[in-house]
Order: structure tokens, then sequence, then C-alpha cells
């Protein structure tokens, strides 16, 4: 072959290899998305909440229980906290309002949950934030009565009360607030009518006398003895890696020098945690528990409120006890 027509035909090969290559590299870069996509991990709130549940002490929920008429009678749990109840064939009844006399039931159970420590209320999901707006609200114990009839609920009837009586030292100022709960009964937050919680003290059986905090409650349910922390506030935001979302993290803000605990709301979609309304100049900690396959992770970092905070945060390996022990330790 004349070398005239190889140079044409190694010419036009080169030529014919250079458009397929351009071609394939001008379809590929045609398809590629500039957008990145979040991907969160499997939702595990449900094996967070198992291990949260591990955090309070069995101290801290009590179970009385009777059978036929009971006499005015106080329940005392081992923290101290008194519930009261009185006239009892006349305080209890079903939802509907129909009344329902403790001589008629032969097995009344009342339940008495209290909560006096940061710990134990992210571990029962009892933030101390005011509903619906987000106000941080400093407590002095929260507790939770509920009373039922051969295992179904009781509500307390119209204009009747149980007494809660709550130890402490130091006296200021407070008011009974009562829970808000959402659509799945779970606690949305606290509402006061601004109820007074009395200052009162009480005989004790070694034959001493103990101080705290008495509230008239209305309703069975959560009730928080509180005040609102009114400061200046600002927006306190957190952004942990990609992996995490609200499908499997929990973050709150733990006050240090205060019973007080906000939670910071996030989506499914975004690694980023917010609270609209916090108090500036408040030394507090961020705590995220979360949960990734397997894993449990750790988040601890001390800070002081200030305006627009907006965190780059860590979470770190954690097993299962070390996220209990430190819980308890707050």
């Amino acid at each position: 072959m004349p070398a005239t027509n190889q140079f044409l035909i190694m010419n036009r090969l080169k030529k014919t290899i250079a458009y397929v290559l351009l071609s394939t590299l001008t379809t590929v870069w045609g398809c590629r998305e500039d957008v990145e996509e979040f991907h969160p991990y499997t939702p595990t709130l449900e094996d967070l909440g198992a291990l949260l549940s591990q955090t309070p002490g069995a101290s801290t929920h009590t179970v009385f229980q009777f059978g036929g008429s009971i006499p005015d009678t106080t329940l005392t749990t081992a923290s101290g906290v008194r519930v009261f109840l009185a006239d009892t064939e006349h305080l209890f009844g079903y939802d509907a309002g129909t009344p329902v006399p403790c001589s008629t039931c032969p097995d009344l159970k009342v339940e008495v949950t209290v909560v006096l420590s940061k710990g134990d209320l992210i571990a029962r999901a009892v933030p101390t934030t005011s509903a619906p707006v987000d106000t941080v609200l400093e407590s002095a114990g929260v507790v939770l009565v509920q009373a039922s009839c051969q295992g179904k609920p009781l509500q307390l009837l119209d204009n009747r009360y149980v007494k809660v009586q709550i130890p402490a030292t130091d006296r200021v100022d407070m008011l009974l607030y009562n829970g808000v709960v959402d659509t799945q009964a779970q606690l949305a937050g606290w509402a006061t009518d601004g109820a007074e919680a009395f200052w009162a003290e009480w005989p004790v059986a070694d034959g001493g006398v103990r101080t705290g905090y008495e509230l008239i409650v209305q309703h069975l349910g959560w009730s928080n003895c509180a005040r609102p922390i009114i400061e200046q506030s600002s927006s306190f935001c957190v952004t942990l890696p990609a992996q995490f979302s609200a499908l499997n993290t929990r973050v709150y803000l733990v006050f240090e020098n205060k019973l007080a605990v906000a939670k910071l709301s996030g989506n499914d979609q975004s690694s980023e945690f917010c609270f609209p309304e916090a108090p500036l100049g408040h030394p507090v900690r961020v705590v995220a528990v979360s949960k990734t396959g397997g894993q449990y992770w750790l988040t601890n970092y001390f800070t002081e409120i200030g305006s627009n905070v907006e965190l780059d945060l860590s979470p770190q390996p954690m097993l299962e006890q070390e996220v209990i022990n430190f819980l308890k330790t707050l």
C-alpha cells in the first residue's frame, strides 16, 4: 500500500478514536449531577429510647396498690416526694366523668415517677421548656402521677386535686406547670395558668421537719415545679457529621447550675439541630446521644450561650454502658 494511503487511513482512525472518546466523556459528564444527596442511617430512635430507659434508678418510680376503701393517705417515695390523697371516695373517675369510689375498686394502683436530675430529664424525654413558646424553665422537680382501677386509667374528677410535695432547701418563687401532650400522647412541653407553688413544711419519720414546695395538682399526669428563665435569648444551633440526623440522634442543652434541659430540634434530612430561644450567658453542656448501626455515640461539649451560636461538633464512639454512666452523672 502506498505510504500516502497509509497516512490517510491512520489519520482517519485517530480522528475516529478521538471522536468516540469525546462523545463518551460528554455523555458521562452530561449524566453527572452536582447535587450531593443526604442518605441518613436507618432510624434508631427506638433503640435510643431503650438505652436511655436504663438511666433512671429503680427508686424513681414507685407503685402503691390498694384494695377497697382507703382513708386520706400520704404516699411517700424514696426521694422524699409525697403525694397526698384526700376524700378518696370522690376523687377518681374514668375519662367520661363516671366516678370510681375507691371502695368499689379491688385493685387500685397509684404510680409516682419522680425526676430530680438532668440525666433523668433526658432519659425520660421530659426537657424543661414551655409550650408552645420555647422558654427554658428552671425546675425544682418533675413528678408524674398516674392512677388506674383494674388496669383501666383513672382521672381526677372535676374540682378535685391531689397535693404533691417536693423537698427543697432554698426558697424561690415557683409556679405549677402542667405537661402538654401531643397527638401521640408524648410530652411536648409545659404550660401554666399561673398557679403558685407554695412553700411548706411537713413532719418526717425521724421526728424532724422537711421543707419544700407544695403543688395543688388538678389533673393527673406530668407536673413541674418551675419558673421561666426570662432573659435575652438567641438561637443556638449544632451541626453534626452527615450521618447523624433526627432519625438517630437526640441533642440537648444541659444547664450547668440549674435543673434545666432544652431539646434541640432537627429533621430527618439534616444534621443540624437548633433551639430558638436559648438564654444568653448561661454555661451549658451540649449533649448528643446517637446510634448508627450497632454503634452508640456521645457528644459532651461545654460552652456558654452567646448570640446566634453555630457549632460543628463530632460525636465520639461509646459503649452502651458508658453512655448510661455519663447520663447518671449529670
